[in-house]
């Protein structure tokens, strides 16, 4: 396959962040009396926004100061223990030339700081592009880079109201797209744009009972390791 655009997830894809969250918010809610595993933290949150209905309403019974407390852990964890996914950074450079974006479920403020932190926000420096038209082009994304949130958009992953706007913003169609995701969340939210999705399983918070529900799902191909993307699209 050759798509005319890439937009990859932040989260599990380019930096292996899920499994650090995931630690600490199960044991920050330990902390506040509300015992969950980490598997089973996986299973249902992975890929959820904070805004999410199904989020908001697992902390109905936590006190108000826990989001304060997870905020100042994970921005600590992140800084002392945040790295990019095993061989992003080489997959990213041999693929400069190809028009690229983020769709996240992350905050825009949260992707800028852990690309820099890793060392590769640069890779998603906004270019301008012309349409068909010949008229000037420029997404309207994050302070300079091709960097979505949902945030930006009426509803959270599941639904594909991020993934449609990237495209939009870029000037091009779903169809064109090649989205890469680790969580069913997200894929089905790219599926639901119209989009191939693949999905990527070698972050460190992935089972074999999660890469079967993607597969369930209907991804169009899974991929272990991110060096295997260049060429397989090439």
């Amino acid at each position: 396959m050759k798509p005319d655009f890439l937009i990859f997830d932040c989260d599990g894809v380019l930096v292996d962040s899920e499994w650090l969250v995931a630690r600490i918010e199960v044991e920050t809610r330990a902390e506040f009396g509300q015992h969950i595993t980490i598997e089973e933290y996986i299973r249902r949150y992975v890929g959820l926004s904070t805004r999410s209905p199904e989020y908001l309403e697992s902390l109905k019974d936590l006190p108000s100061g826990f989001r304060d407390v997870m905020k100042l852990r994970v921005e600590r964890a992140f800084h002392e223990e945040l790295e990019a996914i095993d061989g992003v950074a080489e997959t990213l450079a041999r693929l400069k030339h190809w028009p690229k974006a983020i769709a996240s479920s992350s905050s825009p403020h949260e992707i800028v700081m852990m690309l820099e932190h890793v060392g590769l926000l640069h890779h998603f420096e906004m270019h301008a592009a012309a349409p068909a038209s010949g008229a000037p082009f420029v997404p309207k994304a994050h302070s300079g880079y091709n960097i979505f949130s949902v945030s930006m958009v009426a509803r959270p992953k599941p639904a594909p109201d991020v993934y449609l706007h990237a495209a939009e913003q870029n000037n091009v169609l779903p169809a064109q797209c090649l989205v890469i995701e680790d969580s069913v969340v997200g894929a089905t939210a790219a599926l639901s744009a119209g989009m191939t999705v693949w999905g990527f399983t070698g972050a460190r918070h992935q089972t074999d009972a999660s890469r079967e529900r993607l597969r369930n799902l209907g991804v169009h191909r899974i991929i272990e390791e991110m060096s295997e993307l260049p060429g397989l699209i090439d």
